[in-house]
């Protein structure tokens, strides 16, 4: 239904395709699911999945490397892939899929760039959205646009470099200078001029969930402030928002330091994210319960005081 021709390994031609020795590697299984995904650390520094191991993880069956690809190749998907798909896909069509060698040694493989997960599952997600599934024959990718945003929903593109490091333990061999690296990707040197960042439904669903009296002003329960740094400002990298909240010496915002290129957009995300949980609650408990499970978020039963 809808789909283009299907890929087939002849579609799939590798030509010069350099292979990459990975130095780390480890195992992601979320407890209490069936999600079993091998993580690697490549040579230049760049984080994959494997590619057949990617697809398995999104229950796609047969195929193997052809497998993601193919159902990426859909008609129905287009319109939702991000320039960084449309541009991996393109590659795969000219077979020059990224192939790896395992830390162990062994023959290499087919590998899919980590943060393409996020990509992959905002696509997904909007397509479900848009009622894209809603026919009686579309219940598979229904079930996949669900099972990519559970898996990726507490990822950012930063988090699941951060969180794949940890698991392998590259973390330990990092770069003397991978701080301030992230620093020059997120601060600015100087605050930029202000502009609205949060929207106004951010606002409306935090009062609706507290079951209080909107009414529009900018002057808010001091409340808001607190809800905005744990839920929001708190899932943007720690060493980053330290050097913020030092760099900060007047009635500037934060959002005001953070680069338009990754750190507004990493801050936008995190809004959407909360704002469509906020949406889909009925109680702020509610809210907190879906929050928590979605960004792995444990904290004591006595520190939840909002």
């Amino acid at each position: 239904m809808g789909e283009k021709r299907g890929l087939t390994s002849e579609d799939f031609v590798e030509t010069d395709v350099q292979i990459i020795q990975a130095t780390h590697k480890g195992e992601w299984n979320p407890s209490g699911t069936d999600i079993n995904i091998e993580c690697y650390v490549l040579e230049n520094g760049e984080r994959v999945f494997s590619l057949r191991g990617t697809a398995r993880t999104m229950g796609l069956k047969g195929g193997g490397a052809l497998a993601l690809p193919r159902m990426l190749s859909a008609n129905y998907i287009q319109d939702y892939l991000s320039k960084d798909l449309k541009r991996w896909m393109q590659e795969t069509s000219e077979g020059k899929v990224q192939k790896i060698r395992p830390p162990e040694g062994g023959n290499p493989f087919h590998a899919f760039k980590a943060t393409l997960l996020v990509d992959l599952a905002d696509a997904f997600y909007k397509a479900k959205n848009d009622s894209i599934f809603d026919k009686p024959n579309m219940s598979y990718q229904k079930d996949l646009a669900e099972r990519l945003y559970n898996i990726t929903l507490a990822f950012s593109k930063v988090g699941i470099n951060a969180f794949i490091d940890e698991i392998t333990g590259y973390q330990e061999f990092r770069e003397k200078d991978a701080l301030q690296k992230l620093l020059n990707l997120y601060v600015e040197g100087l605050f930029q001029p202000w502009e609205r960042r949060f929207p106004e439904e951010f606002y409306i669903e935090i009062f609706r969930l507290k079951s209080w009296k909107y009414t529009g002003s900018s002057q808010r329960p001091h409340t808001v402030a607190k809800i905005t740094n744990e839920f929001i400002y708190n899932f943007l990298p720690d060493d980053v928002m330290k050097e913020v909240r030092e760099r900060k010496t007047g009635n500037e915002k934060l959002h005001q330091w953070l680069t338009s290129e990754v750190g507004l957009s990493h801050l936008e995300k995190q809004i959407t994210s909360t704002t469509t949980l906020m949406r889909a609650s009925d109680t702020w408990e509610e809210f907190e319960k879906l929050f928590n499970r979605s960004f792995n978020r444990n904290i004591p039963e006595q520190l939840n005081l909002f």
